[in-house]
């Protein structure tokens, strides 16, 4: 147990340092702006919470994790201590999911599993590091997802195995399903298809199945309604989501952008093939290695899961690359479930760790590297924001950190969010290096 424990603590604790390090260092930028004057100006209380749900609900982003992105920027420690946990979260419930019960410390099996998934994704998910330390995606795609997952764990272990029934499983499922309705509109539909499907074949093996399962299935439904139906959702891009049917937009992207969708999938996951090829190699080294039906079909379920959710966004008014962050994170998890349960071999262990290690130091460095850059120089910016004179032009050095995977670019660049950004703080006027600003457009998915 010694041994197992020590490697899950050097692995976990490397990268929650990272985490930490990251999230204390990221800048306020883009749609962060709006959280951040928000607690300046009103203050975070139980009213004025409720306040900003309800106003967001019925005029603006209604998801549940637009709610929790505004907790992110609750002045304070919390965004460094919260937003780590749920992030390592997220990772160990993609591996409680491919093994259909809790990751053990005492495995160092499960730990090598939870070290691949992270690897996987990190290497695959288009901007990784904007997902984790972008407050606004973060809060609204990475915790979404986060809730997705919780919600589909009952499921998937009572399908691996069959398990006692609690009555108050009710009430926490039909809490947990109402708030993954809501969570996200692209990973939503397929999620719930995936809890349906489990929920089908346990009845299948027992010719019954817990009350709250379908519980939870209703209230899941029910959130959904509620998310896709929130009055918010008529204004948001323009008003753009109510313009033309759902399959009006499906055929007015065309099919070769459709198919370009799920290529897009393919590519990201075809970066695993390194770590697919030793898994073969091992299989056929050492054999066939024995695992229970439920786990086999669970690897090809988070494939599948993967792709339905690229189906959703054949509908969807707006396609760009954070939409795949959860196709791609459920994708790599059942690929690393297929990979961890093959590497009997010594030496297929060993290669597959130090591969997923390698690639995690990259992507740690360069996380910590660009965020450890344009920290101090928001801090900087800020004070000179705070303390500039009323209606004055204050010029601002620009960010010296150039958009990549990992972090954004100056937003401030950005002619819209630099007046807001003005006004906000009753400047005249901001000009980035004291010579105007040359200024690119707004991207919706930066």
């Amino acid at each position: 147990m010694k041994r197992a424990l020590a490697i899950w603590a050097a692995i976990v604790v490397p990268i929650w340092i990272v985490l930490i390090l990251c999230t204390h260092w990221e800048p306020v930028q883009r749609d962060g702006w709006g959280h951040f004057l928000y607690h300046r100006h009103v203050g975070l209380s139980f009213g004025s919470l409720y306040d900003f749900a309800k106003g967001t609900y019925t005029h603006n982003n209604p998801r549940l994790g637009q709610v929790f992105t505004l907790l992110q920027f609750t002045p304070g420690p919390w965004h460094e201590i919260i937003t780590p946990i749920v992030e390592l979260g997220l990772f160990y419930l993609l591996a409680a999911i491919v093994l259909g019960r809790w990751p053990s410390v005492r495995s160092s099996d499960d730990a090598l599993l939870f070290l691949v998934i992270v690897a996987l994704t990190a290497l695959s998910a288009p901007q990784f590091g904007l997902m984790l330390f972008y407050r606004p995606y973060t809060g609204n795609y990475l915790f979404g997802l986060a809730v997705n997952l919780a919600f589909l764990v009952p499921y998937r272990f009572h399908y691996e195995a069959r398990r006692p029934d609690r009555w108050w499983w009710l009430p926490i499922m039909i809490v947990l399903g109402f708030a993954s309705g809501m969570a996200n509109e692209h990973t939503g539909p397929a999620i719930v298809a995936a809890a349906v499907l489990a929920t089908v074949e346990v009845w299948r093996r027992d010719r019954k199945v817990p009350a709250w399962a379908i519980a939870g299935i209703i209230a899941m439904i029910a959130g959904g309604v509620a998310l896709f139906e929130a009055p918010g959702q008529a204004i948001r891009y323009n008003g753009l989501a109510s313009h033309g049917s759902l399959i009006g937009r499906m055929l007015a992207r065309g099919i070769v952008a459709d198919l370009g969708l799920f290529g897009s999938l393919l590519g990201y996951l075809a970066l695993t093939l390194p770590w697919i090829v030793i898994a073969v190699a091992a299989r056929f080294a050492a054999g066939p290695t024995p695992t229970t039906r439920p786990r086999r079909r669970s690897e090809l379920a988070l494939l599948g899961v993967a792709v339905a959710i690229i189906a959703t966004l054949l509908v969807s008014p707006k396609v760009g690359p954070r939409l795949y962050f959860g196709s791609v994170a459920l994708g790599c998890a059942g690929i690393a479930g297929f990979v961890v349960r093959h590497l009997v071999p010594r030496w297929a262990k060993l290669g597959v760790a130090a591969l997923s290690a390698a690639w995690l130091v990259f992507a740690g460095f360069n996380c910590v590297s660009a965020y450890h850059e344009v920290g101090p120089e928001f801090s900087a910016r800020l004070a000179l924001l705070e303390h500039a004179p009323a209606n004055s032009v204050l010029d601002l050095p620009s960010y010296t950190v150039h958009r990549s995977r990992w972090v954004l670019d100056d937003d401030l660049a950005i002619a819209q969010i630099r007046n807001m950004v003005a006004f906000s703080f009753q400047l005249a006027l901001i000009r980035l290096d004291g010579v105007g600003v040359a200024d690119v457009p707004v991207s919706d998915d930066p």
